[in-house]
């Protein structure tokens, strides 16, 4: 089985430190982005109409995948006296919604490998712990987390393992955007590529997608 892996955010960050270290072990990866360039493929998580009609034609022209990591996410920092109805929906899309309906067209016959698949969210601590100025970006994460308990137990009897990883700081663009009010210093975020060695560790642990 040729291990082919779908990467959905990849311009920067986890998304591009995940790739490298896929390539690294051997990995055939395709990679989207908001805005596709020459490496990527264009999907872009915030377009509620067309995200789903995006997803059945990115599997028709790339699949079958063995496995699919989502590094997409929205962290909008603010009080609860400006949050609104709007940037609650937005920040939900991105960082939960579009996963469910990633994987729902990940488990079509077809798309993924029978001989084993996985799909992995990077989801927070912040689906654990809560922060002044974070209840838009803790709720969703919280919402992603959760959402990969009940696919994992809906998807394990098709050989599809779900999961959610929950680090607690990386050392991204949107950390640092965040990081600041966040209070928190950018010394004590891990580099996306020790995160990425995680993720590849949890997804290799299938015998089926292992070297």
């Amino acid at each position: 089985m040729t291990r082919r892996m779908l990467i959905v955010g990849v311009t920067g960050g986890i998304g591009a430190a995940v790739r490298r270290e896929a390539e690294r072990r051997g990995w055939e990866c395709v990679g989207t982005s908001r805005r596709a360039g020459a490496a990527e493929c264009q999907l872009d998580c915030s377009d509620r109409d067309g995200l789903e009609l995006a997803l059945m034609r990115l599997f028709a022209a790339e699949g079958p995948f063995a496995a699919v990591v989502y590094c997409v996410g929205e962290c909008p920092v603010a009080q609860l006296s400006r949050l609104d109805a709007a940037t609650l929906a937005a920040t939900q899309l991105v960082n939960c919604d579009a996963f469910i309906l990633l994987v729902k067209h990940f488990a079509r016959p077809g798309v993924f490998a029978k001989e084993g698949a996985a799909a992995l969210a990077v989801s927070s601590v912040s689906a654990q712990e809560g922060w002044p100025g974070g209840t838009a970006y803790c709720a969703s994460k919280g919402a992603l987390s959760a959402a990969c308990r009940a696919l994992s137990a809906e998807l394990a009897p098709r050989n599809i393992r779900v999961m959610a990883i929950e680090p607690r700081h990386v050392r991204t663009d949107m950390f640092r955007r965040c990081a600041g009010r966040m209070g928190v210093p950018e010394s004590s975020a891990m580099p996306p590529e020790e995160l990425a060695k995680d993720i590849l560790g949890r997804i290799e642990m299938d015998p089926g997608l292992s070297k």
